[in-house]
């Protein structure tokens, strides 16, 4: 018997550069997707029924969107990766595709009430990218179970891990006090749920490879504060000295509390591999980064 094939959109991207490892232990032959390449040819905005084809996967964990360095959350092209999305989904399911993981946001929830969020809160985005990514998880999973897909849909929180691309806190921070500078930040008193990039990339293997359908929050389930994520990377660099709290002004309407429950990914078994502190050391070594 054949091992399952799994198509990964985005494969090189903060996430996806991490999945080939879970996914192999898993058993499955993994044919990956992306901008700059991959085993697939294709793009995927202009031609995803041409991907699902060429692919033909019986799994998929759908990673690709639009993530140019600016303006990420309020560009217009948000709403081409959601037509693109539901129609690989759906050239998916029409070539025998049977299990299927798409990743959305914890963007897509209300972010002005208590703060810890779980699954049957209210989606109530305050961006495009939220808005767009909700609406594709909605459509998606109302329409698994007529294309004959089970589906997870599986909503990321704060992700941190090397090779962060522009305009994204810990590699913003992380590139200026490698590179000696004082680094402006606002008072880190606002409380966030980290998980490192390739503990994120470890749930999505291990739900695509249980039974579990719906919505499911990806973070570690603790938030902390801003500043202590900021302090630890400095502590580890030796740099704290360039780090200036309270130098910018924080957003206006920052919520204080964005936290994950994670009792639906941890009844599957889940746990995390890293804490703040290891993980940020992982990156550091990744990255080639010493004090």
């Amino acid at each position: 018997m054949s091992a399952p094939r799994v198509l990964v959109t985005g494969a090189t991207g903060l996430i996806g550069r991490h999945l080939a490892g879970p996914l192999a232990r898993r058993g499955f032959e993994v044919v990956t997707q992306s901008r700059s390449g991959g085993d697939v040819t294709g793009d995927l905005l202009k031609d995803p029924e041409g991907v699902a084809e060429r692919a033909g996967a019986t799994h998929l964990i759908h990673l690709a969107w639009h993530d140019a360095p600016t303006a990420r959350m309020t560009a217009p092209e948000n709403l081409d990766w959601a037509t693109a999305s539901l129609r690989l989904l759906r050239a998916f399911a029409a070539r025998g595709g049977k299990r299927a993981v798409m990743v959305g946001s914890c963007a897509e929830y209300d972010w002005t009430g208590a703060g810890r969020l779980s699954e049957d809160a209210p989606l109530k985005p305050a961006t495009p990218y939220g808005a767009a990514k909700a609406g594709t998880g909605i459509a998606a999973l109302g329409l698994a179970g007529s294309l004959g897909v089970s589906l997870v849909w599986a909503r990321p929180f704060f992700i941190y891990g090397p090779g962060e691309p522009q305009g994204r806190l810990f590699g913003d921070i992380l590139k200026g006090l490698a590179a000696g500078k004082t680094v402006d930040c606002t008072d880190g008193l606002q409380r966030r749920d980290f998980l490192h990039a390739a503990d994120v990339a470890a749930a999505l293997a291990h739900l695509l490879a249980s039974d579990v359908e719906g919505p499911v929050n990806i973070g570690s389930g603790k938030a902390v504060e801003v500043r202590e994520m900021i302090g630890t990377l400095a502590r580890a660099l030796d740099r704290g000295h360039l780090i200036r709290l309270g130098a910018r002004p924080r957003p206006a309407n920052d919520p204080a509390l964005i936290e994950a429950d994670v009792t639906r990914l941890a009844s599957t078994g889940f746990r995390p591999e890293y804490s703040i502190e290891s993980g940020i050391r992982a990156v550091l070594a990744t990255e080639g980064v010493t004090a």
